[in-house]
């Protein structure tokens, strides 16, 4: 195009967003927190409504199948019980009175079972319900326009298969992490060799978390491995230790914070996860955690020079996969 037509040159920048809109401050944190609120209950929306299998959990945590039984309340009433039948005096009948007590418990029932047997279903949505969330708050976070519930499903279609494995994997590796910390602190009395595992165990469920920062982040983003996606969680959480820490008191402080409502406001906190707590700690996650992604996988491959002479026609290595 001749000099005095060129209405507009893709080749130089843009202006881009307004300052502190995407400068990934504190204070910028609250401000595009408080304009993307409801499009992130729109996310938590869909992200439950993915995971439909979830709700059959619920259902069964309700206690309405369970059935109720009776059971003694102290682990010496066997033996209080035996004694009891050779022994008949004044001062047994009050030990009985303390130490022969039961109380009503309940078990789940048979259609209880069945709720839990399908919310395992969820092992199938999960991921992908990750991946849509995922691609949807990283661009909120980066303060780009987002097409609800579009860009949602979008996200899930491009990457169901990806995603699944992913999914899978990130359910099944974080309850042996879960595990691994329940089992070693109870055996952690036992001596110092299991005190040791025991706090290795909460280092490694702490570097599973951060890592959960990244993994679904790159899989929208780049066109990764599932293998490279741990491979790069895994050096982004040791090498941000920075943003990861401050994400990480965050995530910690909205689930702790809803725990609380949920004890001393029932109604009000188990609903706040079907509303914002899940998109809110991603939200939080994502932005703590994506100006590693971009400082150090996205900026670099743009300044250098494969990218500067690359023809427009020939594809890209940084692909945005959401």
């Amino acid at each position: 195009m001749k000099k005095g037509f060129k209405l507009f040159d893709y080749s130089k920048p843009g202006k881009g967003v307004k300052k502190g809109e995407t400068d990934y401050s504190f204070g910028g944190f609250f401000k595009l927190l408080k304009r993307k609120f409801f499009d992130l209950s729109k996310a938590n929306f869909l992200w439950i409504v993915v995971n439909f299998p979830l709700f059959f959990g619920f259902v069964a945590l309700s206690g309405n199948f369970d059935i109720p039984f009776s059971t003694p309340a102290d682990p010496l009433y066997p033996i209080v019980d035996g004694v009891g039948k050779f022994v008949d005096t004044p001062a047994f009948t009050a030990l009985w009175g303390v130490l022969g007590k039961n109380v009503e418990m309940t078990y789940a029932g048979p259609i209880a079972r069945v709720l839990y047997g399908l919310t395992a279903l969820a092992v199938l949505t999960f991921g992908p319900a990750n991946a849509g969330m995922a691609y949807v708050i990283r661009n909120h976070a980066r303060a780009e326009y987002v097409d609800m519930p579009a860009d949602f499903f979008s996200a899930i279609k491009k990457n169901f298969w990806q995603a699944l494995g992913l999914g899978i994997f990130d359910i099944v590796f974080s309850a042996i992490v879960v595990y691994d910390v329940i089992f070693f602190r109870i055996q952690a009395e036992a001596g110092f060799f299991y005190s040791m595992i025991y706090f290795f165990s909460i280092f490694l469920a702490l570097v599973w978390v951060v890592m959960r920062f990244y993994m679904y982040q790159l899989l929208v983003t780049f066109k990764l491995s599932n293998f490279k996606i741990f491979k790069n969680s895994f050096i982004f959480a040791i090498i941000g230790m920075k943003h990861n820490i401050v994400g990480l008191i965050g995530v910690a402080l909205t689930i702790l914070i809803n725990v609380l409502i949920y004890m001393y406001f029932l109604p009000l906190g188990g609903l706040l996860p079907f509303f914002i707590t899940v998109a809110l700690v991603t939200f939080i996650s994502t932005y703590a955690s994506y100006p590693n992604i971009k400082k150090i996988m996205i900026d670099p491959y743009y300044k250098s020079s494969d990218y500067v002479k690359k023809e427009p026609d020939e594809p890209s290595v940084f692909t945005d996969v959401g």
